[in-house]
Formats: structure tokens, C-alpha cells, sequence
């Protein structure tokens, strides 16, 4: 439509010039009434008031392409939202059946050894790291329960308050490498959750270095730590007690 009426214009421009450009009769020279003269002064009168009009009309052509062209802007800025909140929402929702098959997983467990594995498939798979060591509360020890990937030699009794494990199984606070001072002696772990029956502390989880292809912690992990305090503990005081050895 624009591109229509700039035709329009550029062709009443033209006329308009051919008019203005053209030789005025004798008789207007000397001041006599010309009826040719008049009919030309009518025309161009009638060319600029056209012209007149097919300018508004490109104005405002131009007018109505700007505000549909912002308009499809905002379209396309909620369209982007909107699929932003819906992979946002399948996220979650992936996120939640995970924790469900987790949760599912633990307490299916007929035995320790059971419950054990569990947690381990769920560190490796969940997490995101093939070392972590899991251990039970003894007295005032934290007494190994199993390790992974890691050599169990100096974890096999760890004072509670003593280092990032001792303290988290005395305290109950979960601690996470960049969230919370680091230690010395401890300088790859990258988390210890504290494992509960109840509200009582019954032992703790430690996981070491994270995959490759799993550089940090996310939202998701702390939410995996979270299941794992309040479920994992409980499913290994329900269990009877047995020879779970230590393996590197």
C-alpha cells in the first residue's frame, strides 16, 4: 500500500511540474481574463490537494506498519517467555520424577546393603561423582559405612566436630564447597549432608570431586542433598545392622 501511493505522489508531482512549467497565454500577459489559465490554476489546485492527501494517507500507512511491527515484537518477546516458562516447567517436572524414582529407590531397599547401593546410584547418577563415603553415627565417631572411589583408610572413624564430616555429623548442617569456608585436608570435597531419622542425626553422606561433564552444584543437586538428609538415614536405622566392608 505505501509503495502504491509514493506512485501516486511521484506521478501527481510530475503533472504538477508539467502544469507549473507550462506557457502562459497572450492574453493573461496582459492582464485580459484567461479561460485556458483558469483551467490549469484549477488543476494544479486539484493535483496539490491530491497530493495533500496522498501524503496523509502514506503518514499514516506508515503510522499502521510501525505499530504492527511493534506489536509483532511484543508478540515475539511473550512468545519467548512463554517457551522459556514451559521448558522451565518440563524441567521441574523432570526434576520432581527424579527425586520421586530416588525416594522410591531408597525405601524399596530390603536391607543396608540395599540402601546403600541406592544412595550410591543416586550420588553417581544424580550428582554427578563416582567418589562419596557414607557414615553412621557411633558414639561420638562417625563409624564408615561404605566408601566409594575413595580410599577408606582415614575414614574409617572420624570424630564428630572433627574436620567438614565430624562437624556436619555433630551439627546437622549440610555444608557445600563455595557456600561454606573450606577446610584444610579436605580441599576436593565438594559437599557433606547430614543424615537424619527424625530429628535425630544419624550419620552423614561426603561426596569428593564431581564428573567432567558436571562442573557445579546445582539447584536440583541441593534438592537431591535435601532428600537425601531426611530419607537416607531413616531407610538405614529401619534396616538391621550388618557387615557392609569398606571398599576403595
Amino acid at each position: 500500500m505505501s509503495e502504491r501511493l509514493r506512485e501516486v505522489i511521484s506521478s501527481l508531482r510530475s503533472e504538477q511540474e508539467r502544469l507549473a512549467s507550462g506557457v502562459r497565454p497572450a492574453g493573461a500577459l496582459r492582464g485580459a481574463p484567461s479561460a485556458p489559465g483558469d483551467a490549469g490554476e484549477l488543476e494544479r489546485r486539484r493535483l496539490a490537494s491530491e497530493l495533500a492527501l496522498a501524503r496523509e494517507a502514506v503518514s499514516h500507512a506508515n503510522e499502521e506498519r510501525d505499530r504492527l511491527r511493534a506489536r509483532v515484537e511484543e508478540l515475539e518477546t511473550e512468545r519467548r517467555a512463554l517457551s522459556d516458562d514451559y521448558v522451565a516447567a518440563q524441567e521441574r517436572v523432570t526434576g520432581v520424577a527424579q527425586l520421586f524414582v530416588a525416594l522410591e529407590r531408597i525405601h524399596r531397599g530390603r536391607s543396608r546393603a540395599d540402601v546403600v547401593a541406592a544412595v550410591q546410584e543416586i550420588v553417581i547418577n544424580m550428582i554427578g561423582s563416582e567418589e562419596l563415603a557414607l557414615f553412621e553415627r557411633r558414639g561420638d565417631a562417625l563409624g564408615l559405612l561404605k566408601a566409594f572411589g575413595v580410599d577408606p583408610g582415614p575414614l574409617h572413624a572420624i570424630p564428630l566436630g572433627e574436620g567438614i564430616i565430624g562437624r556436619t555429623g555433630a551439627t546437622g548442617a549440610t555444608w557445600i564447597a563455595g557456600r561454606d569456608p573450606s577446610e584444610p585436608g579436605d580441599p576436593e570435597l565438594t559437599a557433606c549432608i547430614p543424615l537424619r531419622a527424625g530429628d535425630e542425626l544419624v550419620g552423614a553422606l561426603a561426596i569428593w570431586r564431581l564428573l567432567g561433564h558436571k562442573p557445579v552444584l546445582d539447584d536440583q543437586d541441593h534438592a537431591v542433598f535435601d532428600l537425601l538428609s531426611a530419607h537416607a538415614g531413616l531407610a538405614l536405622q529401619l534396616r538391621a545392622p550388618q557387615d557392609l566392608a569398606s571398599d576403595a
